[in-house]
Order: structure tokens, then sequence, then C-alpha cells
């Protein structure tokens, strides 16, 4: 269930009164949201943190027959911030153009459909696991390059390659994004990605296969240290619904060279070798009640000494509607994880929903990082244990009007590996569990 505000679009100018999709339409968006977080899981973070986040987005989609232009530009921004918040270009990034594109339609004689988008670009696919725009995390990944598809009845296929857009001001100069001031984001040669995907439709069944590859290659730049990476992630993914009951398989595979942090040298180039996998069964106990029990996994390092990586990279993908609330949270991630879960989802009534989850949080590898929590015991003395998530999400859309308005909460129930162990210099005892609680309203025309 994601807390974000629905997407709605208005229609301004007709070019063709037969047609109304043809012509000028424009969409605004605005979302108010605070946070607020105690006794953090994270190495280092103030005892307490109280936020103020708010995002908005303005759009103008003009359409013709066979062609469209459209723009987005994004404004999120955060207040409040401590001295050790966790915040970062996932909150703050002021007047983006997110979106600025221009696109090519072909409809062929079988009623199947090509696509081509040139520019900047958000791009959501699949489970969005991998590759998502973002709706709960304040900012947006975005991308600057070309993207074609293809839909038909029983299969949807797309290629596409992109520049990642870098944030900026980053976490580099930390003074001037706590300021919020305007940087334009940078489409920079250090940083590419693409890729290629296809979903199949089973005839006569609800089901799909799909299988996808991309590949992500990440450099330094002048004033811009990173882990680089040369990585290729093959996945497939199988999706079932058979009445009161849905399924999802997912996995894939991670190959290439990696560098542990930015502080390695060109030397220090590691055999990448990871995978994930997500599972989930579902089924509705009666309407409007669903029941899905989950486990999730992605890969950890396990030896920091032997030459070798295998801590899954997460690559573009969007976590809060599936793992657990992000923010100034963010405790899951797909990265040296295992995750069994229960979740109840609730449709109380027509325009409110309820979320329930609890997830058992553990480290794949206990020798590799805490990712979420900057927090690494070499030895693995400190054990596996994260400990238990609970999460509880209430969102009601009021009749006729355009709001939304969204509640939650999330509980870590600190286990074992916050007890420290000798020598673990960089996991200290935190034994008080994380309490994290939001309220948000947003609007939309």
């Amino acid at each position: 269930m994601s807390s974000s505000v629905l997407f709605l679009s208005s229609s301004v100018f007709a070019q063709d009164n037969d047609d109304p999709s043809l012509g000028w339409s424009l969409h605004l968006d605005v979302r108010l949201r605070t946070e607020y977080l105690s006794d953090s899981f994270r190495i280092v973070a103030p005892a307490k943190d109280h936020l103020q986040f708010s995002r908005t987005v303005v759009g103008a989609l003009y359409r013709a027959s066979d062609w469209s232009v459209e723009v987005e530009v994004q404004d999120s921004r955060a207040w409040g911030a401590e001295a050790l918040s966790p915040i970062g270009t996932d909150d703050i990034n002021t007047l983006e153009p997110i979106v600025a594109k221009l696109s090519k339609q072909w409809a062929l004689k079988d009623g199947s459909e090509f696509d081509l988008s040139l520019g900047r670009m958000t791009i959501d696919y699949g489970s969005r696991r991998l590759l998502a725009r973002n709706k709960f995390r304040n900012t947006s990944n975005a991308f600057q390059g070309a993207h074609l598809s293809y839909v038909s009845p029983s299969a949807n296929a797309a290629v596409f390659y992109t520049l990642p857009l870098q944030r900026r001001p980053d976490g580099l100069d930390f003074d001037s994004l706590r300021e919020k001031e305007f940087r334009l984001d940078k489409a920079g040669s250090g940083e590419r990605f693409w890729g290629a995907s296809i979903d199949y439709v089973v005839p006569q069944s609800d089901a799909t296969l799909a299988s996808y590859m991309f590949v992500s290659e990440l450099n330094d730049e002048p004033g811009r240290p990173v882990a680089d990476r040369e990585l290729t992630t093959l996945g497939a993914r199988f999706v079932w619904t058979d009445g009161a009951l849905d399924a999802e398989l997912e996995a894939a595979y991670q190959w290439g060279e990696s560098r542990a942090s930015v502080f390695s040298t060109p030397d220090e180039v590691l055999d990448h070798r990871a995978w994930f996998t997500h599972m989930h069964l579902g089924m509705e106990l009666w309407p409007g009640l669903n029941l899905r029990l989950a486990y999730d996994q992605a890969t950890g390092d396990r030896d920091p000494f032997d030459g070798r990586n295998e801590r899954f990279d997460r690559l573009y993908g969007a976590r809060a509607f599936e793992l657990g609330p992000s923010g100034i949270f963010g405790a899951a991630v797909r990265s040296n994880l295992r995750a069994p879960a229960v979740r109840a989802w609730w449709q109380s009534s027509e325009n409110q929903a309820w979320l329930l989850s609890h997830r058992w949080l553990s480290l794949d590898s206990p020798r590799d990082f805490f990712v979420t929590g900057g927090r690494r015991d070499f030895t693995g003395a400190s054990g596996r244990k994260i400990g238990g998530q609970w999460e509880l999400r209430w969102r009601w859309t009021p009749n006729n009007t355009s709001l939304v308005v969204a509640l939650g909460a999330a509980y870590l129930n600190k286990g074992e590996y916050f007890a420290g162990a000798p020598g673990a210099l960089l996991n200290p005892a935190a034994s008080t569990d994380s309490q994290y609680l939001f309220t948000q309203i947003g609007w939309s025309y």
C-alpha cells in the first residue's frame, strides 16, 4: 500500500472536440508530511528526530494524434532536521524538472503500439523493486535518455538507455542541501543505466511471466567519489491470481565488478556475485480483507577479506510499499536481508483502508553491513537478528474531494544484533527500541 496521493489530471484545452485526450492537460500534486523517530537503529543519529516535508509536482502535457510533449517539475523540501538527522537527496531536491520529454507513438493494425520517448523521464517497471518512480520517498529517481516500449494484448516489451540524474546539491555539500539551494540535477557520463524487459500474459489465465536485464555502471567523477560498479542484473517474475488467491515469485542474479566503498583504490576491485528473491501468497479472507505471507532475501557479503562482494545492489527500486516506511525510518532494504512477513490489508469502507504487517528482520551475512544502520561487525559475533518490525497505516480519501489523508507508525523491537559484541567498534550497543510516526495530507488537481 502506498501512502502517496492520487495522481490526477485535468483537461484544460482540447485540440479536437471528438477526442478529449488530445490537446493540453495540466496537473498539480501537493503533499505535506511530518515524521518522528526516537531511538534510531543508526550508528550515528539524534536521540529524537522530528522533521517536516513538502513535495509539490506541477506538470503539463500536450498530446497530438501520434506524438506528445510532457514536462513535470518536482519541488521537494525538508525542515527541522537535527545536526545528525539522516537527511539527504532522498528528502531534498528543489525545483527539479524530473520529466521533460518528447514522445512518438506508432499504432499497428493488430492493436499493438510502439512508443518512443526522448529526454528526461521517470520509469516504473514491473514490481518496482529494482526500477521505480518513488512514491513515499520525498524525491524521485529520474533519468535522461531514450525509452522504447511495445504494448500488445499478449505482451509488453521495452528497451532503454539512460544516464541517471545525479541530485544536486548532494551530501558532499551538506550545508547547501540543508539550506535547500537550487541546483539543476546533472546527468553525468560516470553513471549509466540501460536494459530491456518483456512481460508475457499467459493465454486463458490470470498469470504473467516476465524477464528483464539491467546494466548499471557507476564511476568516479571530479568532486563525486563513489563506490564504482559495473553490474548486470538478470531477473524473472511470475504473477498469478485465481479468485481469492494471488501469488508472486521474483528472483534476480547480479554479477560484474564492484568496489567495497568510496575509499577503495582502483586496484581493490571485487568480483561481484549476488542475488535477491521475493515470494508471497495472498488470500482474500472475505471481501475487503486480504492476508499475505511473504519472504524477501537479498544476499550480503560473506567475507570482507576474500576479494569477492556478495552484497546485492538494489539499483533504482522502491521499498516503502513492501518493506516499511522509508523517510527517516527505513530499517529494511533489499541488501543483506532476510525478512519473512505476514501482512493484513483491510478496505474498511469505500474511502478508508488499513495495513498491519510484521516482519522478522535479520542479516543475510552477519559479517556485512546492516546497510541502513551504517553498522558492521567484521567478526559476525553480533549475530544476525535485527529484530521484529511492526507497521500500521491508515488512509482516508474524503468523499467528493481530491484529498488523501494518511497516518502511519512503525516499531522496531531490536534484536540481539544491537547488544553489540566485544571488539565490534562499528556496532555499539543500542538496546532501546525504535519508534516511528508519520502524518500526511495530500491534494491533487
